[in-house]
């Protein structure tokens, strides 16, 4: 890659970043619906014609910019057991209650009625694909179930984001390992596990 190129990139990128957290800084002030354009360009200090040369209107920006975090994110994971743990002993869903910790404020919104409805499912769209991925990396080719991947990918798809949603509501009352492991326990084992009930053998 030449150095003009490169320098073209790195600029690129620089922008999209600052029009990336302006966005998430407007959402946790003024709520999703209520921010403009005009409003992103100038926290960003872009012009609106450097703004619309990346995204097409701010739902892009959401979507685009959050796909790009999770991607991160999903990479950060390495080698996952069949069960589902990461290398130091972890549930996956780790990864995910750490960063909503860190960005909760931003959460609190996205995931109430000032946020938007095409993010939730974009990241249930998102966490189910991510879901099958693992599945497909962990389990051999041959695997049959009992239930369609793709409908249990959604399941736990959604699971993940209700939990954090309580989660959130409830000013986050436990830490992001211990939640991470009470999620992965009661989807492992089942509802019935997390109210202790013990069925018959038959």
């Amino acid at each position: 890659m030449s150095e003009v190129v490169e320098k073209m990139d790195r600029r690129k990128q620089r922008t999209r970043q600052y029009l990336r957290d302006a966005l998430m800084a407007l959402i946790v002030e003024k709520g999703y619906e209520a921010i403009s354009i005009q409003d992103i360009t100038d926290r960003a200090n872009v012009s609106r014609p450097t703004f619309y040369l990346h995204y097409r209107d701010k739902e892009e920006l959401l979507l685009t910019s959050l796909e790009e975090v999770y991607d991160d994110l999903n990479a950060r994971v390495g080698e996952i057991t069949p069960g589902g743990m990461m290398a130091d002993g972890n549930p996956v869903e780790l990864v995910a209650f750490q960063h909503v910790a860190e960005f909760a404020d931003f959460y609190r919104v996205m995931l109430s009625s000032r946020g938007v409805a095409a993010f939730i499912i974009r990241v249930q769209h998102y966490l189910a694909s991510v879901f099958q991925q693992h599945v497909q990396i962990c389990f051999p080719a041959g695997l049959t179930s009992t239930v369609p991947i793709d409908i249990l990918a959604y399941r736990e798809a959604g699971a993940l984001i209700g939990t954090l949603s309580w989660w959130l509501e409830n000013e986050m009352p436990y830490p992001p390992t211990e939640m991470a492991h009470l999620h992965y326990q009661s989807g492992a084992k089942g509802v019935l596990w997390g109210l202790g009930i013990t069925l018959d053998a038959d």
